[in-house]
């Protein structure tokens, strides 16, 4: 699987170049949607659920994982539950974009759990983007190859403590189902589109109405950002 990137890339990273890649870039600065109030619609675009959880980037260095908040300070030791099953990655090296969700007792991902368990809550991570796959960088490939290589990273890890975001074609019906299930919303990302640091329109996020009753300090907060 892991040397699927060699061929559209046209090389394969050697260890060297993958220990000088990561001292060159520890990490990314993620690539942050722009708030909206109705998702785009048609061919150019796909649409995920949001998760409420934790904006995380996570490291994996020779059977080594790393975990950081968007900011980019080290969360780890924080959320050492995680640490196994991130570690049993197979591949060399990579650094994976995802959501840091912790479920109530409904099983439900659940942001306050996340805030007052912490390490003691029932953990997992959504990943959503592949930034780097054994020391090569990906991010100026389209979205979709990018989630190609990342898919199918995540079904060899097969765990239940890492799952992969999947796409929808549809955001109305995508937005219904995430009202129905108390679910924060969807962000919908231009196909296609390369990936860079900092705000941008190639990705939208909508919230739920329900989410937004539930959260209006949130909510008002983020528009102001946005």
């Amino acid at each position: 699987m892991c040397l699927l990137h060699t061929v559209t890339l046209g090389f394969k990273a050697d260890d060297y170049y993958i220990r000088y890649v990561l001292r060159k870039i520890p990490f990314i600065k993620p690539m942050a949607p722009t708030l909206a109030q109705i998702p785009p619609r048609g061919e150019d675009w796909l649409h995920e659920v949001k998760f409420d959880g934790w904006r995380a980037q996570l490291h994996i260095d020779q059977g080594e994982a790393t975990l950081y908040s968007k900011s980019g300070a080290d969360i780890t030791k924080r959320f050492r539950s995680l640490r196994t099953a991130l570690c049993e990655i197979p591949c060399r090296q990579a650094i994976i974009d995802c959501e840091l969700v912790a479920c109530g007792s409904d099983g439900m991902p659940c942001f306050r759990t996340l805030m007052t368990q912490g390490n003691e809550a029932p953990l997992a991570l959504w990943a959503f983007d592949l930034l780097q796959l054994d020391g090569v960088r990906l991010t100026p490939i389209g979205l979709e190859d990018r989630r190609e290589y990342l898919a199918e990273l995540i079904a060899a890890a097969d765990s239940e403590r890492i799952q992969f975001s999947g796409a929808f074609d549809d955001p109305i019906e995508l937005l219904k189902t995430c009202e129905k299930m108390d679910l924060e919303g969807i962000v919908s990302k231009r196909r296609g589109s390369s990936y860079h640091s900092g705000v941008t329109r190639d990705w939208l996020k909508i919230k739920t109405a329900a989410w937004r009753a539930a959260n209006t300090k949130r909510f008002e907060l983020l528009k102001k950002r946005a």
